[in-house]
Protein backbone atom coordinates (compact mmCIF):
# COMPACT_ATOMS: atom_id res chain seq x y z
CA UNK A 1 0.00 0.00 0.00
CA UNK A 2 1.28 3.49 -0.84
CA UNK A 3 0.84 6.35 1.63
CA UNK A 4 1.21 10.06 1.04
CA UNK A 5 3.44 12.22 3.23
CA UNK A 6 1.94 15.48 4.55
CA UNK A 7 3.06 18.77 3.08
CA UNK A 8 4.88 20.71 5.77
CA UNK A 9 4.95 24.50 5.80
CA UNK A 10 6.94 26.02 2.96
CA UNK A 11 8.77 22.82 2.10
CA UNK A 12 7.47 20.36 -0.43
CA UNK A 13 7.59 16.67 0.33
CA UNK A 14 7.47 14.27 -2.58
CA UNK A 15 7.50 10.51 -2.81
CA UNK A 16 10.13 9.55 -5.34
CA UNK A 17 8.93 6.99 -7.86
CA UNK A 18 10.96 7.29 -11.04
CA UNK A 19 14.46 6.28 -12.01
CA UNK A 20 15.37 9.95 -12.59
CA UNK A 21 14.09 10.94 -9.13
CA UNK A 22 16.05 8.11 -7.50
CA UNK A 23 19.19 9.13 -9.40
CA UNK A 24 18.71 12.71 -8.22
CA UNK A 25 18.47 11.48 -4.61
CA UNK A 26 21.53 9.26 -4.85
CA UNK A 27 24.07 12.00 -4.01
CA UNK A 28 22.34 12.57 -0.66
CA UNK A 29 21.99 8.86 0.13
CA UNK A 30 25.69 8.40 -0.63
CA UNK A 31 26.46 10.91 2.14
CA UNK A 32 24.89 8.48 4.62
CA UNK A 33 26.00 5.28 2.90
CA UNK A 34 29.31 6.10 1.12
CA UNK A 35 29.90 2.48 0.03
CA UNK A 36 26.86 2.54 -2.29
CA UNK A 37 27.28 2.46 -6.03
CA UNK A 38 24.51 4.10 -8.04
CA UNK A 39 23.42 1.02 -10.00
CA UNK A 40 23.23 -1.12 -6.86
CA UNK A 41 21.25 1.66 -5.17
CA UNK A 42 18.74 1.77 -8.03
CA UNK A 43 18.36 -2.02 -8.12
CA UNK A 44 17.97 -2.25 -4.34
CA UNK A 45 15.39 0.55 -4.23
CA UNK A 46 13.29 -1.26 -6.82
CA UNK A 47 13.46 -4.59 -4.95
CA UNK A 48 12.65 -2.94 -1.60
CA UNK A 49 9.71 -1.07 -3.11
CA UNK A 50 8.30 -4.27 -4.60
CA UNK A 51 9.01 -6.64 -1.71
CA UNK A 52 8.84 -4.49 1.43
CA UNK A 53 6.68 -1.47 0.60
CA UNK A 54 9.73 0.80 0.91
CA UNK A 55 9.05 4.43 0.07
CA UNK A 56 11.64 7.12 -0.58
CA UNK A 57 10.65 10.74 0.09
CA UNK A 58 12.46 13.99 -0.63
CA UNK A 59 12.05 17.37 1.03
CA UNK A 60 12.49 19.97 -1.70
CA UNK A 61 13.47 23.63 -1.34
CA UNK A 62 12.09 26.59 -3.29
CA UNK A 63 14.78 26.08 -5.97
CA UNK A 64 13.66 22.49 -6.59
CA UNK A 65 16.73 21.00 -4.90
CA UNK A 66 16.49 18.00 -2.58
CA UNK A 67 17.31 19.12 0.95
CA UNK A 68 16.94 15.71 2.53
CA UNK A 69 15.58 12.25 1.90
CA UNK A 70 13.95 9.55 3.99
CA UNK A 71 13.42 5.90 3.17
CA UNK A 72 10.78 4.11 5.21
CA UNK A 73 8.30 1.29 5.35
CA UNK A 74 5.43 0.17 7.52
CA UNK A 75 5.75 -3.17 9.22
CA UNK A 76 4.30 -5.18 12.04
CA UNK A 77 5.88 -7.46 14.60
CA UNK A 78 5.08 -8.71 18.09
CA UNK A 79 7.28 -6.27 20.02
CA UNK A 80 6.68 -2.97 18.17
CA UNK A 81 3.23 -3.81 16.79
CA UNK A 82 2.33 -1.88 13.63
CA UNK A 83 4.98 0.81 13.19
CA UNK A 84 6.94 2.88 10.73
CA UNK A 85 10.53 1.66 10.30
CA UNK A 86 12.80 4.49 9.22
CA UNK A 87 15.53 2.88 7.11
CA UNK A 88 17.24 6.05 5.92
CA UNK A 89 17.15 9.68 7.01
CA UNK A 90 19.79 12.04 5.67
CA UNK A 91 20.05 15.77 5.15
CA UNK A 92 22.35 17.08 2.44
CA UNK A 93 25.59 18.01 4.19
CA UNK A 94 25.29 21.62 2.99
CA UNK A 95 21.84 21.95 4.62
CA UNK A 96 22.53 20.45 8.06
CA UNK A 97 22.04 22.26 11.39
CA UNK A 98 19.28 24.42 9.90
CA UNK A 99 16.29 22.61 11.41
CA UNK A 100 15.59 20.50 8.32
CA UNK A 101 15.99 17.16 10.09
CA UNK A 102 13.65 18.14 12.89
CA UNK A 103 10.98 19.36 10.47
CA UNK A 104 11.24 16.19 8.38
CA UNK A 105 11.10 13.88 11.39
CA UNK A 106 7.99 15.69 12.65
CA UNK A 107 6.45 15.17 9.19
CA UNK A 108 7.37 11.48 9.36
CA UNK A 109 5.89 11.10 12.85
CA UNK A 110 2.61 12.72 11.76
CA UNK A 111 2.55 10.53 8.68
CA UNK A 112 3.06 7.39 10.77
CA UNK A 113 0.36 8.37 13.25
CA UNK A 114 -2.16 9.05 10.47
CA UNK A 115 -1.49 5.57 9.09
CA UNK A 116 -2.22 3.99 12.47
CA UNK A 117 1.36 3.24 13.45
CA UNK A 118 2.10 2.95 17.16
CA UNK A 119 5.61 4.42 16.83
CA UNK A 120 8.53 5.33 14.61
CA UNK A 121 11.48 2.95 14.95
CA UNK A 122 14.99 3.32 13.57
CA UNK A 123 18.50 1.98 13.98
CA UNK A 124 21.52 4.28 14.05
CA UNK A 125 25.12 3.15 13.71
CA UNK A 126 27.25 3.26 16.86
CA UNK A 127 29.67 5.77 15.33
CA UNK A 128 26.95 8.32 14.52
CA UNK A 129 27.17 10.29 17.78
CA UNK A 130 25.76 13.51 16.29
CA UNK A 131 22.71 11.64 15.01
CA UNK A 132 22.21 10.00 18.42
CA UNK A 133 22.28 13.39 20.11
CA UNK A 134 19.72 14.69 17.61
CA UNK A 135 17.33 11.77 18.13
CA UNK A 136 17.66 11.71 21.92
CA UNK A 137 18.02 15.39 22.85
CA UNK A 138 16.08 17.23 20.15
CA UNK A 139 13.46 14.66 19.16
CA UNK A 140 12.93 12.75 22.44
CA UNK A 141 13.64 9.29 21.02
CA UNK A 142 14.64 6.62 23.51
CA UNK A 143 17.06 3.72 23.18
CA UNK A 144 15.54 0.34 23.80
CA UNK A 145 17.84 -2.27 22.34
CA UNK A 146 20.99 -3.19 20.52
CA UNK A 147 20.87 -4.53 16.99
CA UNK A 148 23.07 -7.56 16.42
CA UNK A 149 24.23 -9.07 13.17
CA UNK A 150 26.51 -11.76 11.81
CA UNK A 151 27.97 -11.70 8.33
CA UNK A 152 27.33 -14.86 6.34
Amino acid sequence: MIYKMPQGGRRRVKELKTDIEFRNAFFIMKQLRPYLEEEHFLEAIERMRQNDGYQLFAWIDDDGQYVMIAGLKFQENLYDRYHLWLDDLVTDETKRSQGNGKKALVDIERFAKRQGASKVVLSSGLSRKQAHSFYENKMNYGKKSYVYFKKL
